[in-house]
């Protein structure tokens, strides 16, 4: 692969570097604080990678505290557009989590900002999404891509299952850069029809990739479609909704009344479905009490969770989640009754004088679940 020209990526931000690539024999020159210190692991990490993928070029590093995989990450997108193509990867292998998993909260990170990601696993979401969409400008997409790879590659992300909102625009270049670190599921923004679905499912084919799909829906028509959606695909776990895309498509306010009718159509093509269903963000990051009563009540009705803008508000989320101590004490009961009828070789289970069917049972099951969260 040749290089064509100067490429720069990257931001001066904290945490964050700049990376200048042009033609040249192979000098690499560190500009940082911490020069002293860690120029000469950078060069050699810089190298290394330029080895792996066959190119010569004269590379410069501006750093301002980035971490290895930052660098990396910028180092691969300046190449991407001095060489006018993609740059390889070898692809991390990643457990595959189940479908009904818990998933209370999920946290969306601008996926061109390291330092959000660096200090995402403190937080103790259920999701990390890391954005490709609404968060990353348009010039900033491709480099955004080779962070969001890297990332997945290298952190750390706790106990969070990962996934990536892609560009449906752009999703055969997201997702070819992505498939290298193995994302536990990918988020699919404005989805309208299951069409939408099943582009995204041949991408992901073409690209070797077995994950998740989570499909967003923002319009007025995916809402109108969201049965047909939620049964579109065996990968689909959730559908989730898009408040603030869906009030512009509709002309409508961000009130309870105005979004009662959405939310419902989405629950109810959710749980049809057998998935789950995931409420919209509270976009309001310091009105405490309005997302305590909002989350309460989309809990009431159904949801299984509830989007994050910011991480104060995954704690809140999950405690309006959690369950109180009669609705434990019942589930236990209910489970304790299924297994003593068991026991007995019993088909059916009875507590307080009412037959447990499988909802009864499955509704028991996911609180004793929640309830072990909160120990």
């Amino acid at each position: 692969m040749k290089v064509m020209g100067e490429a720069i990526a990257g931001t001066e931000n904290k945490r964050d570097c700049i990376v200048k690539v042009k033609p040249g024999e192979g000098e690499v020159k560190i500009v940082s604080k911490t020069a002293e210190l860690f120029e000469e692991h950078i060069k050699e990490m810089i190298n290394k990678r330029l080895e792996e993928i066959e190119i010569e070029a004269d590379v410069e590093v501006i750093e301002n505290g980035a971490l290895d995989y930052v660098i990396l990450a910028r180092l691969e997108s300046a190449v991407a557009k001095a060489i006018r193509d993609e740059v390889p990867d070898k692809k991390i292998r990643r457990g595959k989590t189940s479908k009904d998993r818990v998933r209370r909260s999920r946290l969306y990170v601008p996926g061109n900002n390291p330092r959000f990601i660096n200090s995402v696993a403190v937080y103790g979401c259920d999701c990390t999404i890391l954005d490709l969409e609404d968060s990353v400008p348009m010039e900033n997409k491709q480099d955004a891509r080779y962070l969001v790879k890297n990332a997945l590659k290298t952190m750390d992300f706790g106990n969070a299952e990962t996934w990536v909102r892609i560009n449906k625009e752009m999703a055969r270049e997201d997702i070819r850069q992505i498939a290298y670190g193995s994302p536990h599921g990918i988020c699919i923004p404005k989805v309208e029809s299951k069409e939408d679905v099943e582009v995204i499912e041949k991408i992901l084919d073409e690209a070797g990739v077995d994950c998740h799909l989570m499909p967003i829906i923002e319009t007025a028509k995916g809402i109108a479609n969201a049965r047909e959606i939620a049964s579109s695909s065996e990968k689909i776990v959730a559908l989730a909704f898009g408040a603030e895309d869906y009030t512009r498509d509709v002309g409508c306010k961000r009130t309870w009344e105005a979004l009662f009718y959405p939310r419902c159509e989405i629950l109810i093509a959710a749980k049809s479905a057998g998935i789950q269903a995931l409420d919209t963000v509270y976009p309001h990051i310091e009105d405490e009490d309005g997302l305590i009563e909002e989350t309460k009540r989309i809990a009431e009705i159904g949801f299984d969770g509830k989007g994050a803008i910011y991480p104060a508000q995954i704690e809140i989320i999950h405690k309006c989640f959690a369950p109180d101590e009669k609705e434990v004490e019942e589930a236990k009961k209910i489970i304790e009754a299924i297994e003593e009828a068991k026991k007995k070789g019993e088909g059916t289970a009875v507590y307080n004088g009412r037959m447990i069917d499988l909802p009864v049972e499955k509704k028991a099951r996911r609180i004793l679940k929640l309830a072990e969260l909160y120990k």
